[in-house]
């Protein structure tokens, strides 16, 4: 089971190639050998990226719950398939990213990579310093969301 976390910085240059950090390498072991799927987060501006394990859980998930019948649903599906693309890491951990979804996402040179479980997150460095939560909202919204349910001390 692979299960992202931490904060990594990085550069992207011109032609949208950036190193993944060998710590996430490391953790996604032979899911390595294996194409990434990054897509555009639909709330937020930065780019999730996934192993091909977790993304065809995700596609599944989502095809799942749409009526393709339904031409509301089949429209939010094909936007759904034009935000993401499919891409290969090389031995290094370098993957190319087409500027247009950089651009989508205001990603200039520096990044941050954030861990999140089964996915790795992208950002531009500024965007991501102005959507950090403060201690004392993720403290707020840790005990709304979770209710004091889980004891830190297990």
């Amino acid at each position: 089971m692979i299960d992202f976390s931490g904060k990594y910085t990085a550069n992207v240059d011109d032609k949208g190639r950036v190193i993944i950090p060998s710590v996430l390498k490391k953790e996604m072991g032979d899911e390595m050998l294996r194409p990434l799927f990054v897509e555009m987060d639909p709330y937020e501006k930065c780019l999730n990226i996934y192993p091909m394990m977790y993304w065809v859980q995700r596609i599944e998930r989502i095809k799942s719950a749409l009526n393709l019948d339904d031409p509301v649903q089949s429209r939010l599906l094909d936007k759904f398939y034009q935000k993401f693309i499919k891409v290969t890491m090389t031995d290094k951990g370098r993957i190319n990213i087409p500027n247009s979804l950089l651009n989508d996402v205001q990603v200039k040179k520096e990044v941050v990579f954030t861990g999140q479980g089964n996915r790795i997150r992208l950002w531009d460095a500024a965007v991501f310093e102005e959507s950090l939560l403060t201690d004392e909202e993720y403290k707020r919204l840790f005990e709304k969301h979770l209710g004091g349910s889980l004891n830190p001390n297990v």
